[in-house]
């Protein structure tokens, strides 16, 4: 059964009710790159959205680091005799959405940020599928004064204004709510939680059950029997809240104590005083022996410890103000209506129809779908290959195959696809095939399915394989890279691959290039999620299991698409100029990156055992050292304990706010430690600085141990006895290739650990084999000094003069023989300041300057050198009248946020701006290299392989015989990849081991 062109579909109580999916992460940005996961069974080829990612990174996606899952379409069971009612508080998590992405996201076309939408709506569709409420409600804050507020003028009077980006966020916020149906209460006078009190009395006095989901602590006072509490710190951190749990968290006292809890010790989050001297423990102590605030006043005379006594009784007035603005109304003038709340009413089609607006399409397939009754409304219903519109085959018999394969003969070339059993492609098993000649046509071939009718594989390969291998013929895949692994491990070398519809759809500078959001994007086709067919978590099963006649028509539409996009992003890339980066560098690049991940690199196991039992023993040393120096034992790694130790008892000042206390984390250590520095620590525990380095010491060694040292042995495969990273080449915006299982860009180059870890990466067969490193030399200033045409750089890099001593030379005015090692050390920061974005603050962490003066030194170096200040100019100009930046050969970036009124988020775009150009075709360059290398090495039948690509770095394992003849190749065609006016230096280094060439 179909409807319109779309293979397969689903119905829910009349509605079309289809969806797509989003199987594999990427990462999202520069920043980013160091996070890439993918599903428990996929292709990889179905998903690089940027707002995937970001939400994968923050932890809002918890399939992904549950299950392994992605964003699949979530199926609720109900019963209808069984109501849940689910009241949102909006603000608060409007507010929490916003905070915790903390990269702008934007829609592409027209540049509005969206991530407080984004990040509500992941909330909100996780919470729909934990819960599974019948109902549900929404409740805002209106900008008009509370009765709190005309009663105590200071009430909330501290708090900033909500920031103009945001916003605007909050009409977009009602409109989904409306979409999806749900009712939206908000009224003059009252707070959210006035609201939400009096719905919960409502829901409760028809003994309806109710969940509220809030960040606000204030709303436990509404538990009761009916009424629950889901506390969300963030979506992987959530609480939920009956009495017990109450009580627990607030040392026996329940609901009932909450306001008075909050009254006693105050609430700075709402400008609400307290008692001075009254802690939370306090609070509790006394409302636990005398009941309420009202029986404190009462026993006053019983009160201890005496301070507490003179503060309640100084204080009286202040207690019983912060009661009333502590406490929940529940008579404010709203009215439950629980058949307008029913959810499960709504029109899919607007939602996709908002979601697709925002370019949302990764969160499409995540529109929640209903069962009832046990039996499910959303079903994969028989795929009709008589009737349907499009031309759906499968090939199951000789004479079929044979058809096929004239077809796929002609010059026209065709679009593939594979299906198997595993996302690994060195273990993935074929299960079948699928090719499309034109839009709307396509086969599928089942080879691997555990039952039905199918033609052996070996058949299968024998007549198709001369037409995969015939370079002649071209062909255009979705995600080539896994599809060519999972050929080449049934003996099929493809060759003649024409066209990588997602590396089209990256280098335009593409948002969506996930084949099943480019189909909604360009085409308005919803396509089936792969879950649908192998379900998710515990209960999925693989590819080989599904039924012929269910795979056949997922996979011959994965195939059609394929072929629909051939035409649209072709077109494209002439019209924007992108043909030249994508035949002569990211299609020919496919195959050099299959070729590195299938070769892998050998691992030195019993290196990485001993060192971590070496980082297990330095780790216990630190950990009894601090608690030494500290006088007690605590958790290092619990950020609240840590917090306790550095602010209360070593007396350091506040970092920033977070629900758990103040922030430990890396950056507010490095502020913390900045501080020390400059002289500022007055009243601080001498004991400070060293404890603060021995926290950062242990962190560096935990990280290096849990993400390294124990992990590489566990990735090695046990077949080849090497590890096989997986290159992505759309994992950052600027064109960089990024690399994960295991991530080798990230593995710490400056550190004596890091270098201890890279000596595990070794040459097999050392030592008749040894490995051979070639670095690109200061090529991203190279680039700069190529785009902004400055003579003096130009010249320095001509002259082949140290370019951080050159600088030097030149803001110090002194020659350049007498430049001293701190003035390059502070030339090398200004060099590549100028790359990032470096401001003056940011020197004067570096250096032992004052702001002040590291704004001086800017305006001298730009003196210095007119022509980078005239390049930074014109190009953030040009971004703006533009919308995009592009590299040397053209690939695009779009930065809708160089518009942006907010200083910050404009300002993060004209650094992006700057750096893009420069770091994309720095990445271009090693690309090209990387391509003209190993066609040479193939030309002369070398046994040399090409193994590793670590951002301007390329590592090869090279055997005695060949080392020179490698030495020479590497040399001759590294520095001539791309023509620029400045020339392109390598250096070389060889060693045995990874390390020894650092």
């Amino acid at each position: 059964m179909v409807c319109g062109r779309r293979p397969m579909l689903h119905r829910t109580h009349g509605y079309r009710n289809v969806a797509f999916r989003c199987c594999y992460i990427g990462t999202w940005d520069i920043v980013l790159q160091s996070v890439i996961r993918q599903p428990a069974v996929s292709d990889g080829r179905d998903c690089f959205e940027p707002e995937c990612q970001t939400a994968c990174i923050i932890g809002l996606h918890e399939s992904c680091q549950l299950e392994g899952d992605m964003t699949t379409a979530t199926t609720i069971p109900m019963l209808e005799d069984e109501q849940l009612l689910l009241i949102l508080d909006g603000h608060a998590l409007v507010h929490r959405a916003w905070h915790a992405i903390r990269e702008p996201l934007n829609v592409r076309s027209t540049g509005e940020e969206v991530r407080a939408v984004f990040g509500f709506l992941n909330s909100f569709i996780k919470t729909i599928s934990d819960r599974k409420p019948t109902h549900i409600v929404i409740t805002f804050d209106l900008p008009q004064p509370t009765f709190r507020h005309l009663k105590f003028k200071d009430y909330k009077a501290h708090r900033p204004p909500t920031p103009p980006e945001l916003r605007g966020q909050f009409s977009r916020i009602r409109q989904l709510m409306e979409a999806f149906g749900v009712p939206i209460f908000e009224q003059a006078g009252f707070e959210a939680d006035d609201l939400i009190g009096t719905l919960c009395r409502q829901a409760e006095e028809q003994k309806i059950d109710t969940i509220v989901l809030t960040g606000d602590t204030d709303t436990l006072q509404l538990v009761s029997p009916h009424v629950r509490v889901l506390l969300s710190f963030a979506v992987q951190k959530r609480t939920l809240y009956d009495d017990s749990a109450v009580r627990e968290r607030y040392g026996g006292l329940g609901p009932e104590s909450i306001a008075e809890i909050k009254a006693l010790e105050g609430d700075t989050s709402d400008n609400i005083p307290g008692v001075p001297g009254i802690g939370r423990k306090t609070a509790i102590k006394l409302l636990a022996e005398f009941g309420s605030l009202d029986g404190i006043y009462e026993n006053l005379e019983g009160v201890t410890p005496p301070r507490a006594k003179k503060s309640l009784t100084e204080n009286r007035e202040i207690a019983e103000r912060a009661l009333f603005l502590t406490t929940i109304l529940r008579d404010a003038p709203v009215t439950l209506d629980i058949d307008a709340s029913e959810f499960w009413t709504f029109d899919r089609s607007k939602v996709v129809d908002f979601l697709k607006e925002l370019e949302f399409f990764s969160m499409v397939s995540r529109i929640p779908t209903n069962r009832r009754d046990g039996q499910l409304a959303m079903e994969v219903e028989e795929f009709d290959f008589e009737s349907a519109p499009v031309d759906y085959k499968i090939v199951d018999t000789k004479d079929a195959l044979e058809e096929l394969a004239v077809e796929l003969a002609k010059p026209q070339g065709f679009s593939f696809d594979t299906e198997t059993d595993s996302i690994n492609p060195m273990q993935a098993q074929l299960v079948g095939l699928s090719f499309s000649s034109s839009p709307q046509k396509a086969w599928y071939v089942p080879v691997g399915h555990n039952e039905g009718k199918q033609l052996p594989m070996a058949q299968v390969l024998e007549r198709l394989g001369p037409i995969l291998t015939d370079p002649d013929i071209p062909k255009v895949a979705h995600n080539a890279n896994y599809d060519i692994m999972v050929l080449e491990n049934h003996g099929v070398s493809l060759q003649g691959l024409e066209l990588d519809t997602m590396l089209a759809a990256h280098a335009s500078g593409r948002k969506a290039v996930g084949l099943k959001a480019l189909a909604l994007d360009l085409f308005h086709e919803e396509m089936m999620p792969i879950t649908d067919l192998i379900g998710k978590g515990r209960k999925q099963i693989t590819m080989a299991e599904v039924e012929i006649e269910k795979a056949a028509p997922y996979a011959a539409a994965d195939a059609d698409f394929t072929e629909r996009l051939r035409g649209e992003l072709s077109r494209e890339l002439e019209e924007r100029d992108l043909r030249g980066l994508m035949d002569d560098v990211e299609t020919p690049l496919v195959q050099v990156l299959v070729r590195m991940q299938r070769d892998g690199v050998d691992l030195d196991v019993d290196l990485l055992k001993k060192m971590s039992v070496d980082l297990s023993g330095q780790l216990a040393d630190i950990q009894n050292n601090m608690y030494a120096t500290i006088g007690h034992e605590f958790n290092l790694n619990s950020s609240q304990q840590l917090g306790d130790v550095l602010f209360n008892e070593l007396h350091l000042p506040p970092t920033k706010r977070t629900k758990t206390g103040h922030s430990t984390d890396a950056a507010s250590l490095d502020g913390l430690k900045f501080f020390l520095d400059s002289g500022k620590a007055e009243g601080v525990d001498p004991k400070s600085y060293e404890v603060l380095d021995s926290i950062l010491e242990y962190r560096q060694l935990s990280k290096i141990k849990s993400t390294y040292v124990d992990a590489l042995p566990g990735l090695v495969n046990p077949d080849t006895g090497r590890i096989h990273t997986k290159y992505n080449q759309v994992g950052s915006a600027t064109g960089r290739v990024s690399s994960n299982d295991p991530n080798v860009q990230n593995i710490p180059v400056r550190t004596e650990l890091g270098r201890q870890v890279r000596k595990a990466f070794v040459a097999e067969g050392a030592p008749d084999w040894s490995l051979l490193a070639a670095d690109y030399s200061q090529i991203e200033l190279r680039v700069l000094a190529h785009l902004s045409e400055d003579p003096a750089l130009i010249d320095a890099f001509h002259r082949g003069e140290d370019i951080h001593s050159s600088t030097s030379a030149m803001v110090y005015d002194v020659p350049i023989d007498e430049v001293t090692a701190d003035q390059r050390r502070f030339a090398k920061i200004l060099n590549f300041g100028v790359l990032y974005g470096l401001t003056a603050f940011g020197i004067s962490r570096q250096t032992d300057l004052t702001p002040d003066q590291g704004q001086r030194f800017i305006d001298l170096y730009f003196e210095k050198y007119p022509h980078i200040r005239k390049y930074t100019d014109e190009t953030k100009e040009r971004c703006r009248a533009l919308g995009y930046v592009e590299t040397v050969l053209g690939r695009r970036r779009y930065l809708p946020d160089i518009r942006s009124r907010n200083f910050n988020v404009r300002a993060g775009a004209e650094r992006a701006a700057i750096n893009m150009p420069i770091q994309g075709t720095a990445a271009d360059i090693i690309k090209i290299a990387m391509i003209r290398i190993m066609e040479r090495m193939d030309d002369l039948g070398m046994r040399s392989k090409m193994i590793l690509q670590v951002h301007d770095e390329l590592i090869f394992e090279v055997p005695a015989d060949e080392m020179s003849q490698m030495q020479e190749i590497v040399m001759e065609l590294m520095p001539s990849a791309l023509s620029m006016n400045v020339p392109l230096s390598v250096d070389l280094k060889a060693g045995y081991t990874w390390g020894d060439m650092d």
